[in-house]
């Protein structure tokens, strides 16, 4: 009978360490969140009013990756999101990537992202007509890394595409898409992508949406996860589907005619539609949060709508005329999960970028003995050093290695990560 019981809890734990983990995606028009417009002022669109509700909306999603639009371009405002929506009650459970405005707009896109399941490494614009498009770059924070020398990379493209009809800005949409492919193209960037954000097209017909879903080249390929073409706007077929207005009347910043829009998108690329590189998109997954699909041309909080709870529903209702709209990503198990990733305080402070040599000063709850490691991007350990103490400096020279980035990690005694990031030397 013991036994029994031991080959029983042996597969249990066999098949928890090998679980799948799971990367929930949430992209979002914030609607002029900290800009302050003639039609969008302090008294019908404050942040500081809705910063409560998107608190609220974070909480019930809790998403792993953040993307958003219609961000104002005053960097403060980024950081309040962080502190204030994120992260409130001293929860330092994400972080923000870098801010990119090269167009010079007054509205941005940023990426907020859960640190202890992805580590951020770069941003940059991929193309600038209209708004930018921003290619924002992260990798799974597998607590194997070091050994297996593998992970999984995940590559956001968050656009804000040219509002409304008229040809002149259908043109204007389709160039931003046919731009953003023609980079990934130039630059052989493929793999694990999502292009996500506001795309405001009106059919899948418009050649901006084409641009993405048609691309003759497979690896440039984007693919819709609900694959319901056809004609969105102000159709009740696609009452499921809408994204915009939560709000049946206009308030002067919110857009009223209720829910008759598909604005917002999350498409996959071919290699997560086919799980080629340890990411596949989980089906039957992808939602328009609080859209219960009963209220077409009307106001998502008009009547009976329990897809959300109640508090939920209000902070969709006041805090954009969009709704958020949600994926989940499956990470498979030659990735292992991130719930054997050490719990032991450990804090890392040093300089970045650097020139020739890496400083640290670690701070450990406890003076085992640790391994610090510095990784080449393409899986080659270049650097292992023992270290122990509570207090730990450590001056660690890079000069023989070439300019770019690496991966910081530290481990302790059983190989688990207690630390992960990425080193800039230039």
């Amino acid at each position: 009978m013991l036994r029994i019981i031991l080959l029983i809890l042996s597969i249990s734990i066999t098949s928890y360490s090998i679980a799948q983990d799971e990367i929930k995606v949430m992209q979002y028009n914030l609607l002029n969140y900290g800009n302050i417009t003639s039609y969008c002022t302090v008294n019908n669109n404050f942040y500081g009013d809705k910063e409560p509700l998107l608190h609220t909306i974070v909480q019930y999603v809790q998403p792993d990756i953040f993307t958003v639009n219609e961000l104002g371009s005053v960097t403060f405002v980024h950081q309040r999101i962080l502190d204030s929506v994120m992260n409130k009650n001293s929860v330092k459970q994400y972080d923000k990537s870098d801010y990119i405005n090269t167009n010079g707009s007054n509205l941005v896109n940023m990426l907020y992202y859960n640190k202890a399941k992805l580590v951020y490494v770069s941003a940059e614009s991929v193309q600038n007509n209209t708004r930018d498009i921003v290619l924002y770059r992260l990798y799974y924070n597998s607590p194997n890394l070091a050994i297996d020398k593998d992970t999984a990379w995940i590559n956001c493209l968050v656009g804000h595409l040219k509002a409304s009809k008229g040809s002149d800005n259908v043109a204007k949409r389709a160039l931003m898409t046919s731009s953003a492919i023609a980079y990934l193209k130039q630059h052989n960037y493929k793999g694990n992508y999502l292009f996500m954000g506001d795309f405001n097209v009106y059919t899948s017909s418009e050649q901006g949406y084409q641009n993405l879903i048609n691309e003759s080249d497979i690896n440039y390929r984007f693919f819709d996860p609900i694959n319901k073409p056809g004609s969105w706007n102000n159709n009740s077929s696609f009452a499921a589907y809408h994204t915009q207005s939560t709000h049946s009347s206009g308030n002067g910043c919110a857009a009223g005619g209720g829910m008759d829009d598909r604005f917002d998108f999350i498409l996959i690329s071919n290699d997560i539609n086919q799980g080629n590189n340890h990411i596949t998109y989980k089906p039957n997954s992808y939602l328009a949060l609080g859209n219960d699909g009963n209220h077409f041309n009307q106001s998502i909080n008009s009547g009976s709508n329990t897809s959300v709870p109640a508090n939920v529903l209000n902070a969709l209702y006041n805090n954009s005329d969009h709704l958020p709209v949600i994926l989940e990503l499956e990470i498979d198990d030659q990735v292992s999960s991130i719930g054997n990733i050490s719990k032991n305080r450990l804090v890392v402070n040093y300089q970045n970028p650097i020139n020739n040599t890496l400083e640290l000063y670690i701070e450990a709850d406890n003076s085992d003995i640790r391994f610090i490691e510095i990784w080449s991007i393409t899986g080659q350990l270049i650097i292992s050093k023992q270290i122990s103490g509570r207090i730990i400096n450590e001056h660690i020279s890079l000069k023989e290695y070439s300019n770019g980035m690496y991966i910081l990690k530290i481990n302790n005694k059983d190989s688990i990560v207690e630390f992960s990031s990425k080193i800039i030397k230039q």
